[in-house]
Parts: structure tokens; sequence; C-alpha cells
């Protein structure tokens, strides 16, 4: 894709030499890019408005990949985000999907994989971007979620797990799964990431 000039390449990793070497590639092929030696500092320099991908360590001291995904969302962050990691798990895999996550890689990173992963991500997030603010379908569809899923799905957006809201509003798990899956179908949205970018063109 042609590169966006707006577009930012976030690499949030400890690994200095690492850095380096995403930043070399990156900017090889035209993207800027920036790194970030932490989640802390990542949060603190961080522009939230300007588009791109996060490319996230997962093992880092301090705010861990996870946790430092888990922020973002709750700060409102929509850029898509690829994860790096050396022990990738099963369990790791299905929490950061489950968040939004859009890839993950695994360490030593393939470059032709590694760039691709960065296009994908930056081309959904500039679409998502220039889609037109409350389409007339997407309010039609917000319209039709019954009063207890707008309410789950505003405990969503604030950052709860799904065993937090069924305990505040004195729910099953299931109950609240099943609410929240209902609500995301008919919303034709996949994902907490793509719930938060509809959310923000509905206003």
């Amino acid at each position: 894709m042609k590169k966006e000039q707006n577009a930012l390449i976030r690499i949030v990793d400890d690994n200095l030499a690492h850095c380096e070497a995403l930043l070399f590639m990156l900017r090889a092929e035209g993207w800027t890019a920036k790194a970030y030696e932490s989640g802390e500092a990542f949060l603190q320099e961080d522009d939230p408005d300007r588009p791109g991908c996060v490319v996230l360590d997962y093992q880092m001291p301090g705010i861990n990949g996870v946790e430092l995904q888990a922020l973002m969302l709750r700060r409102g962050y929509t850029q898509p985000i690829v994860f790096l990691t050396a022990h990738a798990d099963v369990d790791m895999a299905i929490t950061i999907f489950r968040k939004g996550a859009d890839d993950l890689l695994k360490k030593p990173v393939n470059p032709e994989e590694f760039l691709r992963a960065v296009d994908a991500a930056v081309g959904k997030d500039l679409k998502a971007r220039q889609t037109p603010v409350g389409s007339g379908e997407e309010s039609e569809r917000w319209e039709t979620l019954t009063k207890r899923e707008r309410q789950i799905l505003d405990l969503v957006l604030i950052g709860l797990l799904n065993c937090q809201i069924a305990q505040r509003l004195s729910l099953s798990d299931r109950t609240v799964e099943t609410h929240r899956a209902n609500a995301y179908h008919k919303l034709g949205v996949s994902n907490l990431n793509e719930l938060r970018q509809l959310k923000l063109r509905l206003g």
C-alpha cells in the first residue's frame, strides 16, 4: 500500500537492538516509525489520535504487553495492535485476540511476515477513520439493541471483563457472554476494538 504520510508505526519493546532492527526495516519500506522502551514511556509520549498501528512486545519489565493493551483500550486507543513474542502460548493468544489484537508474530520475526502484518494493520486503521461518522445503517443497528445489551456494552467500553460485569449487574458470566455476543452480532462487530470504533463514529 502507499505509505500514508501521517501514519506512525509505534514499536514498544525494551530490547533496544530489536527496536533498531525493526525501525530500520520499516523506514527502508517508507514508513514513519518510532520506538518506546517501555509501556510507561509509550503512554506518556504517544499521540493516540495519530493513525497507524502499535507493534507490541509481550514480555517487558513494568507494564507487560497484555497489561498495556488493556490500558490502551481503557484510554480509547483504536490503533490495531501487532504482538511480538518469543514465548507464545494458547492462553496468551486467546487473551490478546479477545481484547482485539490484530496479529501475533513469533520472535525472531520473519521480515516479510512482519511487513505484511504492519501493512494490513495500518490499512485497517486508515479505513476505519475514513468511515462516515454515524452512518444511518450503524445508527439503526444500535437502535436494535435491548436495554440490557446497551448496559453491558457500556461496561465493556470502559474496560470491564465479563466476570466483572456479571458481578456488577448480579448476572451469571454466561448471561453476560450471551448478551455481549448477541449485541456484537447485531452491530456487525467482532471485537472490542471494532466496537470502540463504531461507538466513536456514532458519537
